[in-house]
């Protein structure tokens, strides 16, 4: 008794083997590229088709491969023109280089100008009495008479600032030592 249980679960489990096994190829597509790949025997209209399959496969290949010979043309095309845009977007930044330079040349002349002017300016109050100074200063524009002041010697500039009225002097002082302290 205790033999035939042993061969019925032996005989179950290679029945379930089987069966496990022969689920396993139908669900996976195994017999259906076995029989493609060998063929049918009896001459199933499958294999006749399959030169027919194999054509289009290969048609389509070939317009796949005709896609990117055409897009490849394309993309090369737009590299050309990307060059050409490189090539022209450097000679644009040269030249705005260029100007730039001149600009900040231009400007530092103008600076270096404006400062002789004000030096100038300057020797010409420090040569006036300090009361016609303060008088002529006391109309301009503050920081024209800041800058006045600040070329000016020390001595002449306080006489000024002496004979200047006193809320526009205290004013100015201010700021000119705001100005030397940064």
């Amino acid at each position: 008794m205790e033999g035939d249980f042993m061969r019925s679960v032996i005989l179950f489990s290679f029945l379930s083997f089987i069966v496990i096994f022969a689920v396993t190829f139908l669900v996976t597509g195994v017999f259906q590229g076995l029989k493609a790949a060998y063929g049918d025997r009896h001459g199933d209209v499958a294999a006749a088709a399959a030169p027919d399959s194999l054509s289009l496969e290969r048609q389509s290949l070939q317009a796949r491969a005709a896609d990117l010979s055409r897009r490849e043309g394309e993309i090369e095309d737009l590299q050309e023109s990307l060059e050409l845009e490189r090539a022209v977007l450097s000679e644009e930044f040269n030249k705005l280089s260029g100007l730039r330079a001149g600009i900040e040349q231009a400007a530092g002349q103008v600076e270096a100008e404006q400062a002789r002017s004000l030096k100038k300016l300057a020797k010409v109050y420090e040569a006036m009495p300090p009361k016609d100074a303060a008088a002529i200063l006391s109309g301009m524009d503050v920081d024209i008479v800041l800058e006045v002041l600040r070329n000016m010697k020390e001595r002449p500039a306080a006489q000024v600032l002496a004979a200047l009225d006193p809320g526009r002097a205290a004013a100015l002082s201010n700021m000119l030592s705001a100005q030397k302290e940064n």
